[in-house]
């Protein structure tokens, strides 16, 4: 539309100025000081910049008190979006950062204003989200945590909106310092057209699989085990031709390696030793994407369950994995025989 700007210009012009010309001015620094561009800084500038994004996160939360400040989403869109070599998704800065507000705002809404019981209402939440998924353009799935995470937590605060909002930019900030720096590419995005038969037919699955699956998980005392990364995940993995389901058993291992990284990193350091989190969510988020690179299978949901492992209670953070691994195998399950034989059909 004539006289129209869209994010991506908007990122050349302005925070090209504030942020990304900054960036590369301190990249270049660093290539100076080392005497020549090494391979190595290049090929991890993505992680080096998922490290700095989730330790000013949880120490701005430790700082203020607001433990709303940490939104583990924002690690998954990190990985999808960053330390990925391809984009996970078909979506733009635009629309990523538009649907992470928008559900975000409506979870605290919920949470303020339906006084439904916790069960009841991540239903509903999942099944906007739903609704959501299909006329949203897009394949992209994390705003599902974004809407479910403030409800099964309960969260009240606008902070957790705002700070969710804030976090997506940077993400976004951060992708367009990479592709200036010639680390990424600039991908394309066409809008997602639904297909609304077989579109509505598997989004009432999935609401059908959660409406069964969530009260299972809290009436067992496993309520992680419908963690909001892991429902992420499902509708990830229900979707047609998706890769990971055809390796069931690498994807739950990622899950479940990445919790543990985050839960081991929480336990030992934050709650035995008494350290600040911020050192333990640094370290999980190392170990994270060390699992990530070794296994090449760069799965988003892996990054946020690494990172909800700093928010959840103390007394649930022993049991956090094994809740991962039995949530993460069990939706995999409903995506392989709800959707991948009837989607292969």
């Amino acid at each position: 539309m004539a006289g129209s700007i869209s994010l991506s210009e908007a990122l050349n012009t302005g925070c090209d100025v504030i942020f990304v010309k900054t960036g590369i001015i301190l990249y270049n620094y660093v290539i100076i000081s080392i005497g020549k561009e090494s391979d190595m800084i290049r090929s991890r500038f993505a992680d080096i910049c998922t490290l700095l994004l989730v330790t000013c996160m949880v120490l701005a939360a430790e700082l203020s008190g607001e433990k709303e400040i940490i939104f583990p989403e924002i690690t998954a869109l990190a990985v999808g979006y960053m330390v990925s070599e391809k984009r996970s998704w078909m979506v733009n800065s635009k629309r990523m950062l538009a649907l992470i507000t928008i559900c975000a705002v409506l979870g605290v809404l919920i949470v303020r204003y339906m006084g439904l019981p916790v069960v009841v209402e991540m239903i509903i939440a999942f099944a906007f989200a739903q609704i959501l998924f299909i006329f949203g353009g897009t394949t992209f799935a994390p705003f599902i945590s974004a809407i479910v995470l403030p409800v099964m937590l309960q969260t009240e605060s606008w902070v957790y909106p705002v700070a969710a909002f804030l976090l997506t930019l940077s993400v976004v900030l951060f992708r367009a310092l990479l592709i200036k720096l010639g680390i990424r590419k600039d991908e394309a995005y066409t809008p997602v057209t639904p297909d609304l038969k077989p579109d509505i037919t598997d989004a009432l699955i999935r609401i059908a699989c959660a409406a069964a699956f969530i009260p299972l998980a809290f009436f067992t005392g496993f309520k992680f085990m419908a963690a909001p990364p892991l429902l992420v995940a499902f509708t990830e993995f229900s979707r047609p031709g998706n890769k990971a389901r055809n390796v069931p058993f690498k994807t739950v291992a990622v899950l479940t390696g990445c919790a543990l990284a985050g839960a081991v990193s929480r336990y030992i350091l934050a709650i035995k030793i008494g350290l600040p989190l911020t050192i333990a969510a640094f370290v999980a988020t190392v170990l994270m994407l060390v699992i990530l690179h070794m296994l090449r299978m760069y799965m988003p949901p892996a990054g946020a369950v690494t990172i909800l492992a700093m928010l959840i209670p103390d007394e649930a953070v022993i049991l956090f994995p094994l809740q991962v691994f039995l949530g993460s195998a069990v939706l995999l399950l409903f995506s392989i025989v709800f959707f991948k034989l009837r989607q292969k059909a």
